[in-house]
């Protein structure tokens, strides 16, 4: 998948920016694992990841911690520490796996919306 922001809709992943410009970068995948399948650990020492259970159970490990998190639970995964994940079920599991990296400390950016009525 593309480097943007995004949302879930349905069975869809939706990208609603593209913050590239911002000097920010973000990176989803939509993953679906086979019973017993697993991604492999990963550590991302300058980005934090989220992993949101779209269906299935997953077995997740974090640091040596082990917990399962079933469909509709969300993981947030610092920049530093390693994860892994799994279907700990008999059915095929999804798991959206979304990367974006930290800003320094004072990097503060500014987005302003502005919303009119029709």
């Amino acid at each position: 998948m593309a480097r943007h922001a995004f949302f879930i809709v349905g069975d869809r992943v939706v990208h609603i920016a593209n913050p590239a410009g911002a000097g920010v970068q973000y990176h989803a995948q939509l993953v679906t694992l086979a019973p017993t399948a697993r991604i492999e650990a990963l550590r991302h020492d300058t980005a934090e990841t989220v992993l949101v259970a779209r269906h299935g159970s997953l077995e997740v490990m974090i640091n040596g911690a082990t917990a399962m998190v079933g469909a509709g639970s969300c993981v947030r995964v610092p920049p530093g520490i390693t994860f892994a994940c799994r279907n700990g079920g008999t059915d095929a599991a999804q798991v959206l796996v979304r990367t974006a990296p930290i800003q320094p400390a004072g990097a503060v950016r500014r987005i302003t919306l502005q919303i009119a009525a029709a």
